[in-house]
């Protein structure tokens, strides 16, 4: 099947709903009618849209009006928020609950749905059941992520896991796993956003990166493979996207329509993350593939939580303050190593690193799986106070 590219740089939902009704139409999506429709975006915490870090909500809008319209009755926005996010405002600060009062449809943490068993490489899983019997349409957000260069579809499918799968993922690897989830578990329609995607120190602390397109596809490794291509990224540098194209789950030559991939302007590079570490002044984030995501951003998710709290204001002032002048390493997640350019102070998070920090002089553990915003920022402030 071909995938269909849509150049559009504005989050106009009428626009984009009647692009989309024209994508289908040219794709030949009849979604059924007497199925539920499943949308999964991508809102991994509770996120203002302008964060880049969502799926914008006029997509979502955009999407469920493209399919009302083609006689679907019975819509569901289903996302299963990372380990520790707020998932009580989760849809309200991604601009979902207005879809709910606006369309009826309903907004579903999968977190909490019921779950059905199936087979898998690894034994069983248990993946909700609303996937099962509805039309999957995954609504990833072309961004950059610092363990799997890229969160397209395939990894947007995560967010399908329950919390207890979601820290097994990461304990196999990660790029492996999603793979065989894919197996197991096939988008019946991809609708990607790019009109406003993120580079850098994604999924949640990168840059905005306008790119004007949805891509549109049957084909998740199709989808994926093309929204690579038009960030500028070689997709066999994302290891879950070549162990899939290696296998042959999916069309890895896709035949695009809507741009012509000799011109110049088909797409725009994205800037990656350093492989290495993320970092904020002098703050440096480590990478490990075996660190749940949730605990990888807890450091980071915490200091934009205290610019919210006036209790903890002295402590984010002497954070900047010593970040601009001094260094703090951050690391976390099982077989997690202190780098040997690590000085200064040493922030150990999660249940995970707690060894390692009883070996290292100085060193302070905040446990959790994961650990908390409060945590993290009364740790920080002992250790800043005695320094």
């Amino acid at each position: 099947m071909p995938v269909k590219v849509i150049r559009y740089g504005r989050y106009n939902v009428k626009a984009l709903s009647r692009l989309l009704d024209a994508a289908l139409d040219e794709l030949g999506v009849s979604p059924p009618s007497d199925v539920p429709t499943l949308l999964k975006p991508n809102v991994v915490v509770a996120t203002k849209p302008r964060s880049a870090a969502i799926t914008h909500p006029a997509v979502v809008e955009a999407t469920i009006r493209a399919f009302l319209a083609r006689g679907v009755r019975k819509i569901i926005v289903g996302e299963g928020p990372g380990l520790g996010a707020d998932e009580g405002r989760l849809f309200a600060a991604a601009g979902y609950e207005r879809l709910r009062r606006k369309y009826g449809v309903t907004l579903l943490n999968l977190n909490e749905a019921e779950r059905v068993e199936v087979t898998w490489k690894y034994g069983t899983l248990r993946i909700p059941k609303v996937v099962t019997d509805a039309f999957y349409v995954n609504m990833p957000k072309l961004k950059t992520h610092g363990h799997t260069v890229v969160t397209l579809s395939i990894k947007n499918q995560k967010g399908l896991l329950s919390n207890a799968d979601k820290k097994r993922f990461h304990l196999l690897g990660l790029h492996e796993p999603l793979v065989e989830l894919l197996k197991v578990v096939k988008p019946d329609l991809v609708v990607a956003d790019g009109v406003v995607g993120m580079e850098g120190e994604g999924p949640l602390n990168g840059r905005r990166k306008r790119a004007n397109v949805l891509v549109v596809g049957t084909d998740a490794l199709e989808a994926d493979v093309t929204c690579c291509r038009l960030m500028g990224i070689d997709p066999k540098r994302v290891k879950h996207l070549k162990m899939a194209m290696d296998q042959g789950l999916g069309i890895t030559e896709p035949v695009i329509r809507g741009v012509e991939p000799e011109k110049a302007d088909f797409g725009v590079e994205f800037k990656l993350p350093n492989e290495k570490y993320g970092r904020m002044l002098n703050v440096y984030s480590w990478r490990n593939p075996y660190a749940c995501s949730m605990c990888i951003d807890a450091f980071s998710l915490a200091v934009k939580s205290a610019f919210r709290r006036p209790k903890h204001w002295g402590t984010l002032l002497r954070l900047l303050y010593s970040a601009a002048f001094r260094r703090i390493d951050v690391i976390q997640g099982r077989h997690a190593k202190v780098p040997e350019e690590a000085r200064g102070i040493l922030l150990c998070l999660g249940n995970c690193t707690k060894d390692v920090a009883s070996s290292e002089k100085d060193a302070i553990h905040v446990g959790g799986c994961p650990p908390d915003a409060e945590s993290i920022l009364e740790a920080l402030r002992s250790a800043l106070r005695r320094r």
